[in-house]
């Protein structure tokens, strides 16, 4: 099922998943914040958004779009995910919500990234993955690079997560629900 009519719609996905007022979240490999954004919206005033990304410049155009729209939640956090403890500065288990949304096929040290995850999640917090899928796209990574659901999901349970649910996003990608 398409869950935007065309292309992703990250509020719709994160409410699809679960997330809801106060809670707090954890977008690892945030890129352009897409759902992030969306997830500062959600969580509210209360809530907290940690933005994580080792790109400065994806950083400041996050802190810079959350200020353009009074978004107050959100603290941004440079973080190589490629190493073991990549964001030590966040909490361990402080995390309801840790989401993977189009980074999968950019690491090459998935271990560590989701090791950080489980880190950063409490006990029956969840980890969303949405990443691109087999089909031919005409935008986003090559297939030879994608990650296939199974070669998440392998990941995901290496690590003592559990899959819940698959999550509807669009033609072009799949999501997966994982809980710690």
């Amino acid at each position: 099922m398409n869950v935007s009519g065309s292309f992703l719609d990250p509020e719709k996905i994160l409410f699809q998943a679960g997330l809801s007022k106060t809670q707090t979240v954890v977008d690892l490999g945030t890129g352009s914040g897409f759902y992030a954004l969306a997830a500062s919206k959600i969580v509210g005033e209360q809530g907290r958004v940690f933005v994580v990304d080792i790109l400065e410049s994806a950083l400041s155009h996050i802190s810079s779009e959350a200020r353009v729209k009074g978004l107050r939640n959100i603290q941004t956090l440079r973080c190589d995910l490629e190493l073991p403890r990549a964001c030590a500065s966040i909490n361990e288990g402080v995390a309801d919500f840790v989401i993977f949304a189009n980074v999968l096929h950019e690491v090459t040290n998935k271990n560590n990234m989701f090791s950080e995850a489980f880190r950063l999640l409490k006990t029956g917090g969840k980890l969303l993955i949405i990443e691109w899928n087999d089909t031919p796209s005409p935008i986003g990574p090559e297939s030879e690079v994608r990650v296939p659901q199974q070669e998440a999901s392998d990941y995901a349970q290496k690590t003592k997560l559990r899959l819940l649910r698959r999550i509807d996003t669009d033609q072009y990608h799949y999501g997966l629900l994982f809980v710690k």
